[in-house]
């Protein structure tokens, strides 16, 4: 009878065990599933503008973008504050065009590498980059649809890495991106069909992979780089150059050196259009980064319809 009783009630401890073990494990999935679910929203910093806009398009609500350069700085040349240190320390991922275009900042980039993602959108597979010397490439690669694609296509990977939770949406959200930047270029290609042939001249040349998918021309441009001031020699080419055939207008950035331009034109009548090309002028949202090519493009409408 004593053994009896001492197997029932060592069956009942075990019960009791399995049943607080299957508590506990349902307790501790229900818990991780929940922190799964709570993950602090994912924060994001990028290089400059147009690299945060396509971000946003993906990221939407489920975190934050920020970008290092601001309306007020110079993509060619800035300084770091202490709140922009700040911001790639507490990034869970960074995102950047290349070494060769942000010098600047290309140390504590490369520094991060160790502690988070950093994504160089250069290397990005599906990214073609344009060479503007034997020994520079033109940074400007957003300006290419296929390549803010293939820029967004990175983006989305690392980030259903980093939030397990948000994987579908942010695929989802990469669906949406891609329609959206195909129904833009459909809109641009329709604004400037009737303007391909026409002459222009352009500040920098900055242009390349909009002009390329566009089937525009090529500006004449003043200076090869926006940080070197061209030659007297230069100056002289580009003048006669100048001459030799009736350019519509002038593209020119906001930080474009007005006094370089009047010098360069002797005082023509030639119109001038300045180009949001870093999109400092749109608002924050999901669709910023086809308002930024829709904003390009409708500069060069503007400047090629006078």
């Amino acid at each position: 009878m004593l053994y009896d009783n001492t197997v029932v009630i060592f069956r009942s401890f075990l019960s009791a065990m399995s049943l607080t073990k299957f508590i506990t494990n349902t307790f501790l999935s229900s818990f991780c599933l929940f922190a799964l679910s709570a993950v602090a929203e994912v924060n994001v910093t990028t290089s400059i503008r147009p690299l945060q806009l396509i971000a946003q398009a993906i990221i939407e609500d489920r975190g934050t973008v920020r970008a290092v350069t601001n309306a007020q700085d110079s993509a060619h040349g800035f300084t770091l504050t202490p709140s922009d240190r700040l911001n790639f320390e507490s990034a869970d991922l960074l995102l950047w065009i290349s070494p060769e275009f942000e010098v600047q900042i290309a140390n504590l980039f490369e520094s991060m590498r160790k502690e988070k993602p950093v994504i160089t959108a250069a290397d990005l597979t599906g990214v073609s980059v344009i060479s503007l010397s034997a020994n520079e490439l033109d940074p400007h690669l957003w300006l290419s649809s296929s390549n803010a694609l293939a820029i967004a296509a990175g983006l989305t990977k690392e980030l259903q890495k980093l939030d397990l939770v948000n994987q579908a949406d942010y695929q989802k959200a990469y669906t949406r991106f891609e329609s959206n930047l195909n129904s833009t270029k459909t809109v641009i290609e329709d604004q400037l069909s009737n303007l391909v042939t026409l002459d222009y001249l352009v500040f920098h040349n900055a242009y390349q992979y909009f002009e390329n998918e566009f089937g525009l021309r090529g500006g004449l441009a003043l200076v090869q780089s926006a940080e070197v001031q061209p030659s007297m020699r230069e100056l002289l080419i580009f003048q006669n150059r100048v001459k030799q055939f009736s350019p519509s207008c002038i593209l020119l950035e906001p930080d474009s050196d007005v006094q370089l331009v009047a010098t360069a034109l002797q005082g023509q009548s030639i119109s001038r259009e300045t180009v949001d090309l870093m999109g400092n002028e749109i608002e924050d949202g999901v669709s910023a980064f086809s308002d930024l090519l829709l904003g390009v493009a409708d500069s060069f409408r503007r400047c090629l319809a006078n």
